[in-house]
Formats: structure tokens, C-alpha cells, sequence
């Protein structure tokens, strides 16, 4: 039988609210009510500490509590993973995907039959939290960065509105690029951000890294997809930036801009542009550099090459490829 803490029922919502509080209410039991007392089934615990953050009066007592039925809903990678093992296994179907606002973006390979891809599809639209679900038909290409989707259930848009770090910004997955896996990485930044300074968004798109750097005292977002900087100045209204933040379409070659926080999140192509990267950030300033590698060397030689720079922070984002990564250094640039 489990242990109770018999409480009188005026005390018993304050005293549930204590336990749970203080991580002592057993949740397999059912509390139960008799008379003028509840009975609360507690964890095992020292009488005395109870007493020290309980002001009411009570008993410990032994009582025959319902146990709680708990039905646990299968999730999706656990039923795909049972259903389709040997396409899986194969590295047909990957039992990662992408949660972009109410949208969800499967990984399936062409190779597996359509009939399949959309009964996949079903299945995350039923076991995701989700209003449509899409299968990603290619990798992020060309000048925009952007890939082909394929509809596999639920509605039939590309237009969501997704919510990370306390803000929210207008995606269209047809028309951008973005990456809610680097939500962790902008909430790094956030907090690196000080009212003094002036950023420079080399490839903002919808502008999560510039929104992420609301704090500072002005943002230059630049980027050369016309459909990402009308998304972004939907997103600055949105977030009522629009004292702050500068949405600039073009090359971010041509641009003439300055300042002391200079963010590059163009993993696969950033090395080609650390020269216009060393031109925008003033001595003394950061350089939030991403790329794609096995290990850090390769990016601090590109830098060290090029600039007196120190390595303020490094880390790993998130794997990329078989023993390759998405990589961030911080980059503090001492002399150009």
C-alpha cells in the first residue's frame, strides 16, 4: 500500500501543489477522498522534512489507493520504426524530420514507393502535432537555398508561422531555407548580444538570427532571395523591430555596411565570403562563423591566415554527415 499524507480537504489543493512542487507526490496513485480528508499518495520521505515545508496538519498513513491507467500513444518514430524496419535499415526512410511552425518535413528516399511515402505521410499527420506533413524530394540547392517538397498529408501549404526563444516568424518551406535545428544555436547568440551593438546578417533569410539579436542597437539582415526579405519584413513588423532591424536585398558582396557582430550562417559556402566578412566587422569585433568540417582546424587556419583573430568559443551544432558536422567559431577579430 502506498504512503499518504491524510490532509483536511480546505488544505488539500494547497498541500497538492506543495508536494508536486517539491517533487513528492506519487503520480501512479489516484488521490482519494473520505469523509472530511484527502488522502495524497507521497513518495518515501523523511517526516520531518514534510513538516518543514508543510503549515497544515496531517498524518502519514498506509491506504489502499486506484493505481492510475496510463495509455501510452505510440509515437511516430516508434510505430515507422517497426512498420518499415527494413526500408530503414536500407537508409531509405530516416526516422528524423522537422517541426517548422504546424508543418512537418519527412526524410524518404525517392527509391520508396509512393504508396508508402503518403502512408508514412498519414502517419505523421496522426501521430505529430501537426496541420500538414511534406517529404523533402531534394537537398537545399541553388543560389536561394532552397529544396523541392513533396505533399504527403493534411493541408496543402507551405506558409506557417513558427515560434522559438519568445519570437515568431513567417516560413514559407517552398520558397526559403531555414533550419529549426539552429534554434539552440540563435538562443546562443541572443544572449551574446549587447544594447551597443551594431549586427550585420550576411544570409539572414527570415531573419531568426537578426529577430535573435533584438537587443542590440541596430541589425543589418541581408539576403539575396527576394521571397526571404519579404518574409522578413513581414517578421520585423511582427516582432515590432522596425526601429532595429534593416532588411537590405542583394549580393552581400555589394553591400556597404559596418559592425562589431558580423553573423555568418552559410555553412556550406561561408569560406567563400570571410574576406567580405573581414571587410564588414570592425577590429575588435565577433565573427559568428558556420561551416561544414570533420574537426575545427580547417576554419581557424582559413582565419588565422587572413587576420589576428582569437577563438573565443567553438562548438559542435549538429552532425551533418558521416563523421562531418555543422560547425560555429566565434571568431574575435583583433587586427585586419
Amino acid at each position: 500500500m502506498p504512503l499518504c499524507l491524510k490532509v483536511n480537504k480546505k488544505f488539500g489543493e494547497k498541500t497538492r501543489r506543495i508536494l508536486i512542487e517539491n517533487n513528492l507526490l506519487n503520480k501512479d496513485y489516484k488521490i482519494t477522498s473520505e469523509g472530511d480528508y484527502l488522502y495524497l499518495p507521497i513518495k518515501n520521505v523523511d517526516e520531518e522534512i514534510l513538516k518543514s515545508i508543510l503549515d497544515v496538519e496531517f498524518d502519514l498513513v498506509e491506504k489502499e489507493l486506484k493505481k492510475k491507467e496510463i495509455i501510452k500513444k505510440p509515437s511516430f518514430r516508434e510505430v515507422v520504426s517497426k512498420k518499415y524496419r527494413k526500408e530503414i535499415d536500407e537508409g531509405l526512410i530516416s526516422l528524423s524530420y522537422d517541426v517548422i511552425g504546424d508543418l512537418v518535413i519527412l526524410q524518404i528516399s525517392d527509391e520508396v514507393d509512393e504508396k508508402i511515402r503518403k502512408e508514412i505521410g498519414e502517419l505523421a499527420y496522426k501521430l505529430i502535432p501537426c496541420k500538414g506533413v511534406f517529404r523533402r524530394k531534394s537537398e537545399v540547392k541553388g543560389e536561394f537555398r532552397v529544396r523541392e517538397l513533396e505533399h504527403l498529408a493534411g493541408e496543402n501549404r507551405t506558409l506557417t508561422i513558427h515560434k522559438e526563444n519568445g519570437y515568431r516568424l513567417y516560413v514559407d518551406i517552398a520558397k526559403v531555407y531555414f533550419s529549426p535545428r539552429l534554434g539552440g544555436e540563435r538562443a546562443r547568440i541572443m544572449k551574446k548580444v549587447s544594447l551597443d551593438d551594431v549586427v550585420v546578417d550576411m544570409f539572414a533569410g527570415v531573419g531568426p538570427f537578426s529577430i535573435a539579436c533584438k537587443n542590440a542597437k541596430k541589425i543589418y539582415a541581408i539576403d539575396i532571395n527576394p521571397h526571404a526579405i519579404e518574409l522578413l519584413k513581414k517578421n520585423i513588423k511582427l516582432n515590432k523591430l522596425e526601429h532595429k532591424i534593416i532588411p537590405i536585398l542583394s549580393d552581400v558582396r555589394e553591400v556597404d555596411v559596418k559592425g562589431n557582430r558580423v553573423i555568418m550562417n552559410l555553412p556550406k559556402f561561408a569560406h567563400e565570403f570571410v574576406d567580405k566578412a573581414l571587410d564588414i566587422v570592425e577590429e575588435g569585433g565577433v565573427i559568428h562563423y558556420y561551416t561544414i568540417g570533420k574537426d575545427f582546424d580547417e576554419a581557424i587556419k582559413l582565419f588565422e591566415k587572413k587576420c589576428d583573430c582569437e577563438v573565443l568559443e567553438k562548438r559542435i551544432v549538429k552532425s551533418y554527415a558521416p563523421r562531418e558536422y555543422i560547425l560555429a567559431l566565434d571568431f574575435k577579430i583583433n587586427n585586419k
